[in-house]
């Protein structure tokens, strides 16, 4: 009967060693240590580049529009007609506007007959003093009136406010315009008036003062870049974008653009910053101005940071952001980390 039962729990011993063999093993893994260079992050003064985009547009341009709703009558002038200021464009349909003048007109000549009635009862004891008053009253805001329904009647066209070339046509005959709705974009084809419009960031806006030169490459002129300078800096920031707004003008010979054209700006400060700089090596999973570094910690761990490149010079990387309380970056080996990976520095 032993024999059988230590038969039975041999198994059982065995497997249970087995297991004890594995906890073991598993006990006296080493933790895996990357061995790995490092460079220290310099601070250097430079004036480094800001790229940015923009789009071409006008800084004279109008949208006309009537002061008063109404149906349009008549559009005088068509897309890519050139107008002059003060040309007319657009007429509204004058039934309603006429009927407010004369409804107008008709209560002044009634209001006038009241005061002259309260006057001729005044002067009979009849009326009271208080009741001229009102009358004249009466008749002051009839005259008022008449003024303001003459002075819409006057507005109920469209001149155009620059000379330049009708673009956009936004609304047609028949149509019932709203007062205030833009009826025409004009845009004024004086070469001296195409700019090109951009969102800064808050750091790059506090870099740029006007005058800084910029370099300017349409994707419709590849082979053709073209010389600006900042002509605007906002004193407020968009609320919509959250940038600051800046307007570049077009220096020196200027081809054939269009509103909406998509622009790459390359703007050089005058004025100079410190920014970290680093080596070549340091940078991993680049695509333009993003990339990755990985910098060392107290405790030999690493944690992955993104970076934005401004831009390489002699084998080093200027780095605008991302690199804040940060002392060392790791070059070589950099490529087998991720984060949190354990190192050990080797020279």
């Amino acid at each position: 009967m032993k024999r059988h039962r230590l038969l039975f729990f041999l198994p059982l011993l065995l497997l249970a060693a087995a297991c004890g063999k594995k906890d073991a093993a598993k006990e006296v893994v080493p933790e895996r240590i990357i061995p790995v260079s490092t460079a220290q992050i310099s601070m250097e003064r430079l004036t480094v580049p800001i790229q940015i985009p923009g789009v071409i547009s006008a800084s004279n341009e109008a949208r006309p529009s009537f002061k008063t709703g109404g149906i349009i009558n008549h559009i005088l002038v068509e897309e890519g007609d050139y107008v002059k200021k003060g040309q007319l464009l657009a007429t509204l349909n004058l039934t309603e506007i006429n009927a407010t003048v004369m409804q107008a007109n008709e209560g002044v000549l009634k209001a006038s007959r009241d005061l002259q009635r309260a006057k001729n009862l005044y002067a009979d004891s009849v009326a009271t003093l208080e009741q001229v008053q009102n009358a004249t009253t009466g008749l002051t805001i009839a005259e008022q009136s008449l003024q303001m329904a003459k002075f819409n009647q006057s507005y109920s066209e469209i001149r155009s406010p620059i000379s330049g070339k009708v673009v956009k046509k936004i609304m047609n005959e028949g149509e019932v315009v709203g007062p205030g709705s833009p009826v025409f974009y004009i845009l004024s084809e004086a070469k001296q008036d195409w700019v090109i419009k951009s969102g800064l960031a808050d750091r790059d806006w506090a870099r740029l003062r006007i005058g800084d030169r910029a370099e300017v490459h349409l994707d419709a002129y590849p082979d053709r870049p073209m010389t600006a300078k900042v002509s605007q800096l906002a004193d407020v920031g968009n609320p919509l974008s959250g940038t600051f707004d800046a307007e570049f003008t077009i220096v020196g010979a200027v081809p054939r653009l269009a509103v909406g054209l998509v622009a790459s700006i390359t703007v050089f400060p005058k004025e100079a910053a410190e920014h970290a700089v680093i080596p070549v090596d340091a940078l991993i999973e680049s695509s333009g101005s993003k990339a990755t570094v990985f910098v060392l910690k107290s405790d030999n761990t690493v944690e992955k940071r993104a970076v934005t490149v401004g831009y390489l010079y002699q084998n080093k990387a200027v780095i605008t952001a991302g690199l804040e309380n940060a002392t060392l970056v790791i070059t070589t080996g950099a490529p087998y980390l991720e984060e949190g990976s354990k190192v050990k520095v080797i020279q």
